[in-house]
C-alpha cells in the first residue's frame, strides 16, 4: 500500500500543481465546490456498509459473495437518490448552468466510485492490499495523465470532471476482475437481509455522514457566504492538505481488520499493544509533515500554485498545517473506537462536531471575510477548531488501558524534534540566498529531525532495520501462509 501509495501520490500531486494554475482561482473554485458536493452527497451510496464489509469479511470470508451482490443492488438504489437530490439542490438554489453540469458529471462519477469502494473493503478485509493498491495506481495515473494533457491544450472544469469520471470507471472495471479472481462470485440477490445489513451500517452511515460534513461544510458555506475566488484561495492548499493525509488513511486501513479480529476475539491485551504503536508511528510522521507545512508555506504555494494568484494561500496553508497533527492523530482514534464496537457512540461524536463546525464557521468565515477579504481564513481556523473538539470527545470514549503514559511521552518527544527541526529550516533558509533554498532547508530540517530522534531514544538501529527489511518479510510472511 506504501509503495502505491508513493505512485498515487505523485500523480495527484502533478495533477494539482496544474489545475488551480491552469483554471484559475475562479473556475478552479467551481471545480472544487462541485467535487466537495458530490463528496456529501455521495456519503449516501455508502450506506454505512464500508467499514461493516470490513469486519465482516475479516471475521467470517464466507459473507463475501453475499455482501458483494448484496451491497451493489443497494448502493445503486442509494446512488439513484442521490443523483436526484443533488441534482434538485444545484438547480433549486440557482448555480450556474456550467457549475450544475460539472455536479452532474461528478454524481455519474460517484456511481463508480461508491461500487469499486465496495470491492476495495473486500480487498482489505481478506488482507489482499496490493489489488486495492493496483486499481489506485491505474486510476490516479489515468487522472494525472490525461488530466494534464487536457490543461495544457486550454480544456476547462468540464473536461477535468469528464476524464475524473473516466478514471473511476477504470478503477471499478479493474477491480471487478480481481475480485472475480480472488473469490468466486454468483448472483445472490437476498433483499430479506438488506434491512439487517442497513440497520448494522447505519450507526457507519452516521459517523461518516457527519465527519464528511463537519469536514467539508465549509466549502459550502463559503460558497454562499463569499465568492468562487475565494473558494479558490481555499481549495488549492487544500487539496494538498487532502493528499497528505495518505499515510493515516492507509496505516489505519491495514491495520483495522487485525484490530477488528482481535477486538472480536476479546484479545484485550493484544490490541491495546496494536494501538499504541499505531498511534506512537502516526506521531513520528505527522510532526515532520506539519512543520514543514508551516515553515516552507510561501515556497510551497509558489511552486504549485503562483503567488500572483494564491497569496492568500499561503497563510491558509500554515493554519492547515496544525490540523495535520491534529487529524492523523483522531484517524487512529476513530480506528480504535470502531475496532472496539463504538461506532455508535463515534456517530454521536461526529453529530456534535458538525454542529460546532457549522457554528464556527459562520462566525469565522463573516469575521474574517469582513476584516481581511479571505473567508477561508476562518473556514481552516474551524477545521482545526472541530478536531481538537473531536480529539476530546474520542479521548473520553476510549476503553481503559488502550493507550498509556508512553504515548505521551513519545509524543512530547516528537513534538520536541518537531521545534528543533523548525528551527533549523528557518536558520537554513535566512542563510541560503537562491531562490531553491527552501528545498535543501526542507530537507536539513528533516535530517535534524531524524536525529533528534535518535538522540531522544524515540527511533533505534533496531526499527530502522526493520522498515529496511520490511518488503523481504511481507514476501516471506506470504510464502508461508501460501504454505500453510
Amino acid at each position: 500500500m506504501m509503495g502505491s501509495q508513493v505512485i498515487t501520490w505523485i500523480s495527484s500531486f502533478v495533477l494539482m500543481s496544474f489545475m488551480p494554475r491552469y483554471l484559475g482561482a475562479e473556475e478552479w473554485g467551481r471545480l472544487y465546490f462541485a467535487i466537495s458536493l458530490n463528496g456529501i452527497t455521495g456519503l449516501l451510496i455508502d450506506l454505512g456498509l464500508t467499514t461493516l464489509i470490513v469486519k465482516d469479511v475479516a471475521r467470517d470470508k464466507e459473507k463475501v459473495n453475499s455482501l458483494v451482490m448484496n451491497g451493489l443492488a443497494l448502493r445503486s438504489l442509494a446512488w439513484t437518490l442521490s443523483l436526484v437530490g443533488t441534482m434538485l439542490f444545484v438547480v433549486l438554489v440557482g448555480y450556474p448552468t456550467m457549475t450544475v453540469n460539472i455536479v452532474f458529471v461528478l454524481c455519474l462519477a460517484n456511481w463508480f466510485y461508491g461500487n469499486y469502494d465496495l470491492f476495495h473493503r473486500v480487498f482489505i478485509g481478506l488482507e489482499r492490499m496490493e489489488y486495492r493498491s493496483i486499481c489506485l495506481v491505474v486510476e490516479k495515473i489515468f487522472l494525472a495523465v490525461f488530466g494534464v494533457a487536457a490543461l495544457l491544450m486550454g480544456a476547462g472544469a468540464m473536461t477535468v470532471a469528464i476524464i475524473m469520471l473516466l478514471s473511476m470507471a477504470a478503477n471499478f472495471f479493474m477491480s471487478w476482475f480481481f475480485l472475480r479472481k480472488t473469490v468466486k462470485l454468483h448472483f445472490e440477490l437476498v433483499p430479506t437481509i438488506w434491512r439487517p445489513l442497513l440497520v448494522q451500517g447505519f450507526p457507519f452511515l452516521i459517523s461518516s455522514t457527519f465527519a464528511f460534513i463537519y469536514y467539508r461544510i465549509n466549502v459550502m458555506m463559503m460558497s454562499s457566504m463569499t465568492n468562487d475566488t475565494v473558494v479558490g484561495w481555499y481549495g488549492a492548499p487544500y487539496r494538498l492538505f487532502d493528499t497528505l493525509m495518505f499515510f493515516p488513511l492507509i496505516l489505519t486501513t491495514a491495520v483495522f481488520p487485525v484490530l477488528a479480529r482481535l477486538g472480536h476475539a476479546a484479545a484485550k491485551q493484544n490490541m491495546a499493544q496494536t494501538s499504541r504503536q499505531l498511534l506512537d508511528l502516526t506521531l513520528i510522521v505527522a510532526v515532520p509533515l506539519a512543520v514543514g507545512l508551516a515553515s516552507l508555506s510561501q515556497p510551497i504555494i509558489s511552486v504549485l500554485f503562483g503567488l500572483k494568484e494564491f497569496w492568500n494561500s499561503v497563510v491558509l496553508l500554515q493554519i492547515l498545517a496544525i490540523s495535520v497533527l491534529l487529524i492523523y492523530v483522531d484517524f487512529v482514534l476513530n480506528t480504535v473506537l470502531v475496532a472496539n464496537d463504538k461506532q455508535k457512540q463515534l456517530s454521536v461524536v461526529a453529530m456534535i462536531a458538525t454542529i460546532i463546525s457549522i457554528g464556527v464557521n459562520y462566525v469565522a468565515i463573516k469575521y474574517t471575510q469582513e476584516a481581511w477579504g479571505n473567508g477561508a481564513m476562518g473556514a481552516v481556523f474551524s477545521t482545526g477548531f472541530t478536531e481538537v473538539c473531536v480529539m476530546a470527545m474520542s479521548i473520553y470514549l476510549l476503553p481503559k488501558g488502550i493507550f498509556a503514559k508512553s504515548n505521551l511521552v513519545l509524543a512530547a518527544k516528537t513534538i520536541l524534534s518537531g521545534a528543533v527541526m523548525w528551527g533549523a529550516v528557518w536558520f537554513v533558509q535566512n542563510e541560503v540566498p537562491y531562490a531553491q533554498g527552501w528545498i535543501l532547508a526542507g530537507s536539513v530540517g528533516c535530517i535534524v529531525y531524524g536525529a533528534m530522534l535518535f538522540s531522544l531514544k524515540v527511533v533505534s538501529k533496531r526499527e530502522v532495520s526493520f522498515l529496511f527489511n520490511l518488503l523481504p518479510m511481507r514476501k516471506r510472511f506470504a510464502a508461508s501462509v501460501s504454505n500453510d
